[in-house]
């Protein structure tokens, strides 16, 4: 290395500590902000977790729900203490609920009432996501230096610490899709480099952390027919089934199947298998803004809604699968597209889509940017549309598709309130419920326009997004086999 290249390094390194520092800063101060901008409905779920993994043992968690613990919420100006009337039995897999374990363990040790919603408790149970956030863009960095080291890869890193939709979601937000990515990120880093065995385990240990693994079946479908070690591929598989046996096992002797039920078969078809679309803004958004209602077994021709989205996926992904494999499969970059590629597919085609599933899009799509500019308008476009769907509590008025709920309560308002003071002064039911209907479309009507915007952003950055999959050149053989951390030509 010469004296100019070591000092050049040296720059670096001071620079990404400066900056890595910073970031943490930043997230630590925001931790305030989550509690009135956050989600504390899920925040409660996380946290009386932790508290009944400590106090009745980890392994009881997906046997009943977490006894009610006080929390405090901001409204009216103050503070109120009170408790949750809800409960749920943990739906996380097991991996995730070791990790609720351990900050369940700090909470207890650095809070005495373990109070809910504070920052302490925020700071205890958010840390796993924000440590994760570093870890992906150290990632993102990683996969793009193979492709092109240097400043591409340095500013990578940089820029991905400060992407809004991960420090919101990581931070805000407290959920812990950051620490997903942060493996699978590294997985696919490890099959590029042919570190199958590693790949697997990282896969293996996604499926422990969150069911959205399932998601990158597609992507090791895609390595088993490019990859010509096809043994090694299919043992780092059998890896990745034996690394979430490992770490189920005690879930399994003691409760049998149950993790499995409720943190897979509940999360991935049954719980908001209703619902067309859980504030994505996808094809469906657009269905929902037009008929103002989120009934996902309402029938389009022969048959629901449901099914067609099933349909439009399943055709989505074959007809991607042939591309990918019939034009890169000789183009290293190729794991990195169709990564992007499918998990784009399953946010824009089926329902029950919810909105922060377009974070695992983003980090590959990222990385596909940076290796290929006409990737830069799909993601731009996308990076907008996930700031608005993180931050949805804050801007939108009243969820579309929310009247019959709405009528349900103001009709049970109206009848318990009859023959009260305050109820006799009420008009009658159908006149009650007919200034309900016009304040509740008074309402939509106020954030509407902005829904329309960026679903179609969405729309159009999805179709950047599949154009530039479907132009890409891909690259030639000699250029394929070119040792990793080469750059390729352009």
């Amino acid at each position: 290395m010469s004296p100019a290249d070591r000092q050049d390094r040296s720059r670096w390194l001071v620079l990404a500590l400066v900056v890595t520092a910073a970031a943490l800063v930043f997230r630590i101060a925001l931790l305030p902000v989550s509690l009135t901008f956050g989600l504390p409905g899920d925040h409660d779920d996380f946290v009386r977790w932790g508290i009944q993994a400590v106090d009745k043992g980890v392994l009881t968690l997906y046997e009943q729900p977490p006894p009610r613990h006080d929390w405090q919420l901001w409204y009216r100006g103050q503070w109120h203490v009170e408790q949750r009337t809800f409960d749920r039995v943990c739906n996380y897999p097991p991996l995730s609920a070791y990790l609720l374990y351990a900050s369940g363990l700090v909470f207890k040790a650095v809070s005495s009432d373990r109070l809910i919603n504070t920052i302490t408790a925020h700071a205890c149970f958010s840390s796993w996501s924000i440590l994760c956030d570093f870890v992906v863009a150290a990632g993102c960095a990683a996969l793009v230096g193979l492709f092109r080291p240097g400043w591409p890869a340095r500013a990578t890193y940089l820029v991905t610490l400060f992407f809004p939709p991960f420090w919101w979601d990581s931070v805000v937000w407290a959920q812990m899709d950051t620490v997903l990515l942060a493996s699978v990120v590294w997985m696919v880093y490890a099959m590029l480099r042919g570190r199958w065995l590693w790949a697997g385990v990282l896969w293996g240990l996604a499926f422990g952390l969150k069911p959205h693994a399932v998601l990158f079946i597609p992507l090791w479908a895609y390595a088993l027919l490019t990859v010509r070690a096809r043994g090694r591929v299919l043992l780092a598989m059998l890896l990745a089934a034996g690394t979430l046996l490992l770490s189920v096992s005690p879930f399994i002797l003691h409760s049998a199947w149950a993790w499995f039920r409720l943190s897979y078969m509940q999360n991935i078809g049954g719980q908001y298998a209703d619902q067309i679309t859980l504030n994505a803004f996808n094809i469906w958004y657009i269905d929902l803004l037009h008929t103002d209602s989120l009934d996902a077994f309402a029938h389009w021709g022969p048959f629901t809604k449901s099914l067609w989205g099933k349909i439009f996926l399943l055709v989505g992904l074959a007809a991607g699968f042939v591309l990918a494999v019939w034009r890169w499969r000789h183009d290293r970059r190729g794991l990195v597209l169709w990564s992007a590629l499918s998990l784009l597919l399953f946010v824009m085609l089926p329902t029950e889509v919810h909105e922060r599933y377009l974070l695992l899009v983003l980090p590959f799509l990222g990385v596909a940017a940076v290796l290929a500019p006409r990737f830069w308008a799909g993601f731009i476009l996308l990076s907008v549309v996930a700031v608005a769907q993180v931050t949805w509590p804050s801007w939108k008025t009243i969820e579309p598709g929310t009247w019959p709920d709405i009528e349900y309560q103001a009709g049970h308002r109206w009848a318990v309130d009859r023959d009260t003071p305050r109820g006799r002064g009420r008009p009658p039911l159908q006149v009650w419920l007919h200034e309900a209907r016009l304040d509740y479309l008074e309402q939509r009507a106020l954030t509407s326009p902005y829904e329309w915007t960026f679903t179609v952003l969405a729309l159009v950055g999805a179709t950047a997004t599949v154009a530039a999959c479907i132009t890409l050149r891909p690259r030639d053989a000699a250029s394929a086999t070119a040792p990793l951390r080469a750059p390729l030509p352009a």
